[in-house]
């Protein structure tokens, strides 16, 4: 009968111990997709920043704290990026496409080739279309990029 019993707890005590080591293994994973995860964004907001600040230059007109107060060369009467509430579609499409009759260029080379951009081309706007970036255009992916930047480093801050 003891080594019934004894059969039986060193069955339990191999469980308990696969269940504790399942656990740590589940707790390490997520560890490490959670840092992976950080690490990522971490590069797609460094990324983010080049692009703002270098290569489409937002900081010109937006100022390198997105405050509206770019450099008093630059056209002047850029938003305030901290208080905007367009979404990340929306900026997207802004960066893209730019606002016609305004200041604000498009980043998107093929803006208005087509009718991505509010739905016009080029063409139906005459002389309030949007105008070329005084820097260089942006991939798809880099517009996505600077959208994911403002909205991490600015909308709401």
């Amino acid at each position: 009968m003891r080594h019934a019993t004894d059969r039986r707890s060193a069955v339990t005590l191999k469980s308990d111990q696969r269940r504790c080591v399942n656990m740590m293994l589940g707790v390490a994973v997520v560890a490490i997709l959670l840092l992976w995860l950080d690490s990522a964004f971490a590069q797609d907001t460094s990324f983010g920043q080049r692009l703002f600040q270098d290569k489409a230059d937002c900081q010109f007109c937006h100022g390198i704290n997105g405050d509206g107060r770019g450099d008093p060369r630059s056209p002047g009467a850029a938003a305030d990026l901290h208080k905007t509430r367009l979404n990340r579609d929306q900026l997207i499409e802004v960066i893209g496409c730019g606002r016609p009759g305004t200041e604000m260029p498009h980043f998107d080379k093929y803006a208005y080739d087509d009718s991505d951009c509010y739905g016009l081309k080029g063409k139906d706007l005459g002389n309030d279309a949007a105008r070329d970036p005084h820097s260089t255009s942006l991939t798809k992916r880099e517009i996505e990029v600077v959208a994911d930047y403002i909205l991490a480093k600015f909308v709401g801050k």
